[in-house]
């Protein structure tokens, strides 16, 4: 459940309380702060070696939820995630930019990133 390992990942080193996987637990958000939701996109055996794979190469997706009207500094929080990201080999193929969504009052961001899983 590679969505969960990322969320542990993104909790744990970027003292972020709303970080979710697979579902926002919507009792449980605080409105002030940034929420993260990791999904997976996709796992994909690969590195075929004695008629097995090897490695799995896994695409996440995280979309970042910001309150309308945050005090965050969006610029350092998102260069902090994606330093903490690149460090353990998350690598970015798809940034979206910041979009508004009128019907919850959000601003969010999504990144897709691939990383390759090795299998013993």
């Amino acid at each position: 459940m590679s969505a969960n390992i990322l969320k542990n990942l993104i909790s744990s080193n970027l003292n972020m309380k709303n970080v979710y996987a697979y579902s926002i637990n919507s009792g449980n958000v605080s409105l002030t702060d940034p929420v993260f939701l990791v999904t997976e996109i996709l796992k994909d055996p690969t590195n075929y070696g004695g008629d097995r794979f090897n490695s799995m190469n896994e695409e996440l997706q995280v979309q970042i939820y910001y309150p309308k009207e945050t005090t965050i500094d969006v610029d350092s929080l998102e260069d902090n995630f994606l330093n903490l990201l690149q460090e353990n080999k998350y690598r970015p193929f798809d940034i979206s930019g910041h979009v508004y969504t009128p019907d919850n009052q959000t601003i969010v961001i999504t990144y897709k990133f691939n990383h390759v899983k090795e299998v013993a």
